[in-house]
């Protein structure tokens, strides 16, 4: 996928439970992909963003992902919110 020459930003809320939370792993990473983020930050992103929805253990309450990508450098922001 072609490298984005400026700053991108994603803004995703998902549900908690299946199989939502695994398309937010994979958003994330096609998002990182796009940026232009080296395959090792790629990895970093993926395992952030399944960290932060595990964290969200069982629950199916919604949560917020915002990622931001500056020179191919992601950061991902998240929160959840109880039920």
């Amino acid at each position: 996928m072609a490298e984005s020459p400026r700053r991108l930003d994603l803004r995703l809320t998902v549900s908690g439970s299946a199989p939502y939370r695994e398309l937010a792993v994979e958003l994330a990473v096609k998002f990182a992909e796009h940026a232009g983020a080296s395959r090792a930050a790629m990895q970093a992103v993926s395992a952030a963003v399944a960290a932060a929805v595990a964290s969200n253990g069982s629950s199916s309450a919604p949560i917020a992902l915002r990622l931001s990508a500056v020179d191919g450098e992601v950061t991902v922001t998240t929160a959840s919110s109880p039920d």
